[in-house]
């Protein structure tokens, strides 16, 4: 791995967790929860297709440092194995919704799945 790729995901993910943390203040655990991952989530679909982030130094930067940083599935599961079974459910659907808010934003970053070019 090259040293750049190596601190540019290093600095990115220090912002994200401060950025984790920032919007964790005050909220319920279960708010922040699913707010940090579905955002993260979106953002993180945004920059795969986005042409402003195509460089590999950007998606190390933004994608695995700053969004990695942000989101939190160690949270979730944390969440999931301390609770009781509607935990269980509750970590099912961010999953479910995660992944369509990744798609969101996929679409919003510039991509047209339903084009033909």
């Amino acid at each position: 791995m090259k040293a750049r790729l190596l601190l540019l995901t290093f600095w990115g993910g220090a912002i994200g967790s401060a950025l984790r943390y920032a919007a964790t203040l005050g909220l319920d655990q279960v708010i922040w929860l699913s707010l940090v991952n579905l955002l993260g989530a979106a953002f993180l679909g945004f920059i795969h297709v986005n042409q402003r982030f195509s460089k590999e130094t950007s998606q190390s930067f933004w994608g695995t440092g700053v969004a990695g940083g942000f989101t939190t599935l160690s949270g979730l599961i944390t969440f999931v194995t301390l609770g009781n079974d509607p935990n269980f459910y509750y970590a099912a659907v961010q999953i479910l919704i995660g992944i369509m808010v990744y798609w969101l934003g996929r679409i919003l970053g510039g991509e047209r799945p339903w084009s033909n070019s």
